[in-house]
């Protein structure tokens, strides 16, 4: 038998778990996972390093975050907590039901002073993405849109001292390459913080069993110098790194310009299934994890042979990809197109 909305008691590890949080300035997040019947600590994560953007500390956050596991969720946000009910539609209706059911209670028993906001979300965008923050707070006074069957329609309403209960308020992002990219290894990730560096080189590749990105290799100028026997970097030097059989991803800080350069190198002889699982992750890595490091990449190339690569900007393959076919023609693999809303309705219709 469930237990009561009167009689629910939160187990003693919740509760040390959440003081320790409360207590840790270090800890970005706690997350709480549900059963149906209780909730059970599941992990604490630190904020990623001092003075990390919030997008960095909720990469660090969506890692542990499961489409099928309903979760509760304390996070620590310029110097206020707030509580998410996360409530994810794969997720068992048991789970999603008790969370629902609780969530108010869960905050009175834990003590609903520490908190500034308690909100619902659905999907892991909802909660990992800033942008859906920054949308949220800019309607932080608009009542929420209708609820489905899964959580009562309500507005935006005190739950207790403090508390301002936001409820679920459905993001208007629905067409960003979030949704679509490939998760990344931590090293993979610190490396990338490495190419505000001059002369820096990071390469990555898309594993092909879990589609996560992960690192190759990723050494500074002075790495480069060793193990080459040279006093520069010229294209050719770069060129020796390209892995020859399979697909990867090279970020090179250029030399002279100081210019960051994002080499697709797709060797034709490589399977096919490589070549496009590379093809889909790029507009993910280019436009979410590498701004999220702070990293912004000014050319683009890509080339099926390392003799192919150059550094000159008049060379049509700078800023241009083949791999996509984009209304009777070959264009770039952008985050925007001109079917972008279309494919993006078609998305949301299959959800």
């Amino acid at each position: 038998m469930e237990k009561e909305l009167s009689t629910l008691e939160l187990d003693l590890t919740v509760r040390n778990d959440y003081d320790t949080f409360l207590n840790e300035e270090s800890m970005f997040a706690l997350l709480l996972s549900s059963t149906g019947r209780d909730l059970k600590p599941t992990v604490h994560i630190p904020f990623s390093k001092q003075r990390s953007s919030f997008q960095t500390n909720l990469n660090a956050l969506e890692v542990h975050l499961d489409p099928r596991v309903a979760s509760y969720i304390f996070l620590r946000r310029n110097d206020t907590f707030i509580a998410i009910t996360f409530v994810p539609y794969l997720a068992p209706e048991t789970q999603r039901r008790f969370l629902l059911d609780n969530r108010h209670e869960f905050l009175r028993q834990l003590g609903e002073r520490y908190f500034a906001q308690s909100l619902i979300c659905k999907e892991i965008s909802e909660v990992a993405y800033a942008r859906t923050w920054e949308e949220r707070e800019e309607h932080i006074d608009n009542q929420v849109v209708p609820c489905d069957t899964t959580c009562v329609q309500e507005k935006l309403q005190d739950t207790g001292p403090g508390v301002q209960d936001i409820g679920y308020r459905r993001s208007k992002c629905r067409a960003c390459d979030r949704r679509m990219k490939n998760k990344i290894s931590a090293d993979a990730m610190e490396a990338l913080d490495t190419l505000s560096t001059p002369r820096s080189f990071v390469q990555l590749k898309v594993e092909a069993k879990t589609e996560h990105l992960v690192l190759i290799s990723a050494f500074t100028y002075t790495h480069i110098a060793i193990s080459f026997n040279i006093t520069d970097i010229t294209a050719e030097d770069v060129a020796n790194l390209l892995p020859t059989s399979n697909p990867s991803f090279t970020f090179y800080r250029h030399t002279v310009s100081s210019l960051l350069y994002f080499i697709f190198h797709s060797p034709d002889s490589s399977p096919v299934r490589e070549r496009m699982q590379h093809t889909m992750a790029i507009p993910g890595l280019v436009n979410m994890h590498a701004e999220d490091a702070g990293v912004h990449v000014e050319k683009k190339i890509e080339i099926h042979d390392p003799s192919e690569l150059v550094f000159k900007e008049a060379d049509e393959r700078v800023g241009r990809f083949r791999s996509v076919y984009l209304r009777n023609k070959y264009g770039g693999t952008e985050s925007v197109y001109d079917s972008l809303e279309k494919d993006a309705q078609f998305l949301n219709d299959v959800r």
